[in-house]
């Protein structure tokens, strides 16, 4: 019996009060994308070698616009499971997102550069 209690607790672990696939009901049934990511993370204290869950919580970085935090995600799932196309593209799609992102920022950088230079001149 008491071989029996340790192999529950040892499958059964839990983070206040709710297990690993019960956070991930919670996260998948969420609209929330910070509490979807929340959820996620405590799916990832209790299993942290759970790709698919690595490539879920980069999803909801993607919508947030936090694209660093997204391809860190999917590098994760990817770290786990090399062999995982939905993370590699998701990736793909954050990294080219990040660029469209900076080309403007570049841009107006060189931009405002240029009017300080022409103001020194003036």
């Amino acid at each position: 019996m008491i071989l029996l209690g340790f192999l529950d607790s040892l499958f059964k672990k839990k983070i206040e009060g709710k297990t690993a696939e019960e956070w991930y009901r919670l996260a998948t049934s969420e609209t929330d994308p910070e509490k979807k990511i929340e959820y996620f993370d405590k799916v990832l204290k209790l299993k942290p070698d759970f790709a698919g869950v690595w490539n879920l919580r980069g999803l909801e970085y993607v919508i947030l616009g936090r694209y660093e935090e997204a391809i860190a995600s999917f590098d994760k799932a990817l770290e786990i499971r090399p062999v995982y196309p939905e993370a590699k593209y998701n990736k793909e799609d954050a990294e080219t997102e990040l660029r469209k992102r900076r080309m403007p920022e570049a841009k107006a950088g060189e931009r405002g550069g240029e009017s300080i230079t022409e103001e020194k001149e003036m």
